[in-house]
């Protein structure tokens, strides 16, 4: 009796052995992570599993972030090991990686140094008494057919301090990894044009790194419809950018926009409906002006309206203020309420990988019900925010020194800022052309036929409206503009377009 039932333990205990060799030998090949997260933070976005799956050629990417690190880095060390392990299982043997530690390498020592990629020093403790320091090179290399890319993995997560944010780091790993994939695996990018001609933003004045983002993912073309009058807007343009207008659409622009819309065009639209003239550090007081864009028409009719008031969110940002003080000018840190910070978020893949943005002197927009047309909020203020309509006078000291009560913003909000549109729009233009439009000589050639949307084939458009015309600006410190957008501006923007 007792000798069968020591056998039966054996017999359990081989099995449980087996089970445990056959399961390594599966994990060995087959890679899985569960994601229980609500956000699903941990998943692969479907854009990421279908550029691995696309890989035409073998890909090779070379992460120079190995060797033994303190535990922070060694936890993201982790999480790019498992993101592209993720990635391989849909890029299959075409989708190949590699860790490797410079310091080991002279001749990849100079190649960094002549391309000026400077690693971060870090501190190792070797024992109770003795520190060590080594270098870290948070860089990766990719390499596709003729073609290859470096990609700082750290870049936006370093503070002037040299602090490390890993947090914000391992959150925009993927979209980092991903879009250099796609970068370079692309025959030909989409095609972008930044709009023209009524006071918008330059591709200069954004910040530099959305800039150079865009330019390195997409063909970017300007055009100035104010130099280019009656130009029709081609079909061929995959999403037209308009940043914070600041002059009136004439109707022929609108028409041209709606046109394009609904034919299945795609309008990233950067709209504030007030000029807020306060830089915080010279002009410490200004008369808010409403701006007159002759847009309200057409965005009643797709189902939005953006609203000529400004945001105030107890939930905001902290803002330099430069004070003379006995010793010469000093910045002091202090709340500023027209500069709201969001931290909750819709399930969106424009949200994917955000966590943080900022958003400057913005306004409240309010949906209405439009047929064929769906409408996604994805962004709003928090709770304890509030709008305050029409002109303002604002007095920089007289908000630092005598706040609103916070009684005032609670169970105020949210308020939408951000919002998607998709689906068939109804043109501003149906049954009517303006008389702008007809005595345009440019549309008189045209046929009659193409004007009223009533007699154009319509198809699904898509439409992403921020009401904040700075959100694709950097911010300042000290006075000085940061070459960065803030936060997750940038990611938010580059998931959009």
């Amino acid at each position: 009796m007792a000798e069968s039932k020591h056998k039966q333990l054996r017999v359990q205990a081989l099995l449980i052995i087996g089970l445990i060799i056959f399961l390594n030998l599966l994990a060995s090949r087959y890679f899985y992570r569960w994601d229980l997260t609500k956000e699903k933070r941990y998943s692969l976005s479907e854009v990421s599993k279908q550029t691995a799956k696309e890989l035409e050629a073998p890909m090779l990417i070379s992460i120079y972030l190995d060797g033994d690190f303190p535990p922070l880095i060694r936890k993201f060390q982790e999480t790019i090991r498992t993101t592209i392990l993720e990635l391989k299982q849909y890029g299959g043997a075409k989708l190949e990686f590699e860790f490797i530690d410079p310091s080991k390498n002279p001749e990849l020592l100079k190649t960094f140094r002549e391309r000026n990629l400077t690693p971060i020093p870090v501190s190792i403790r070797t024992s109770a008494t003795d520190v060590a320091r080594k270098e870290m090179f948070h860089y990766a290399k990719f390499r596709y057919r003729d073609r290859e890319q470096y990609v700082d993995l750290l870049k936006g997560c370093v503070f002037p301090s040299g602090e490390v944010n890993f947090g914000k780091a391992e959150s925009d790993l993927e979209y980092k990894l991903v879009s250099t994939m796609r970068n370079l695996a692309k025959e030909e990018g989409g095609v972008i044009v930044l709009l023209g001609g009524h006071g918008e933003k330059r591709l200069d004045q954004i910040s530099f790194d959305l800039g150079t983002e865009i330019q390195n993912s997409y063909n970017l073309f300007t055009f100035d419809m104010k130099a280019n009058p009656g130009k029709s807007l081609s079909p061929d343009i995959d999403v037209i950018v308009i940043l914070d207008p600041t002059e009136p659409f004439s109707e022929r622009d609108k028409y041209e926009l709606d046109q394009y819309l609904i034919r299945g065009g795609n309008i990233l639209w950067l709209v504030g409906q007030e000029t807020v003239d306060l830089d915080l550090y010279q002009k410490r007081a200004t008369l808010t002006d409403l701006r007159e864009l002759n847009l309200d028409d057409m965005f009643n009719r797709y189902g939005f309206k953006i609203n000529y008031d400004l945001i105030q969110d107890i939930n905001c940002e902290k803002t330099e203020v430069f004070r003379e003080g006995p010793s010469g000018g000093i910045f002091d840190a202090y709340p500023w309420i027209f500069y709201p910070l969001i931290y909750s978020f819709s399930e969106s893949p424009i949200n994917r990988n955000v966590e943080t943005l900022l958003l400057r002197n913005t306004s409240s927009i309010d949906t209405f019900a439009q047929e064929n047309v769906k409408k996604t909020v994805i962004m709003t203020t928090s709770p304890n925010s509030r709008t305050v309509e029409g002109k303002q006078f604002i007095d920089l000291n007289q908000y630092l020194m005598d706040p609103p009560p916070e009684q005032l913003f609670i169970g105020k909000g949210p308020h939408i800022t951000g919002l998607l549109l998709e689906g068939q729009f109804n043109s501003v233009f149906t049954g009517r052309v303006s008389e702008e439009i007809l005595l345009d000589s440019l549309a008189k050639e045209m046929p009659t036929a193409t004007f009223g949307a009533q007699n154009n084939p319509i198809a699904p458009g898509k439409m992403v409206v921020i009401s904040d015309g700075d959100f694709a600006s950097s911010k300042s410190n000290r006075g000085q503009a940061s070459p960065y957008l803030p936060y997750d501006n940038k990611t938010f923007l580059m998931n959009a377009i």
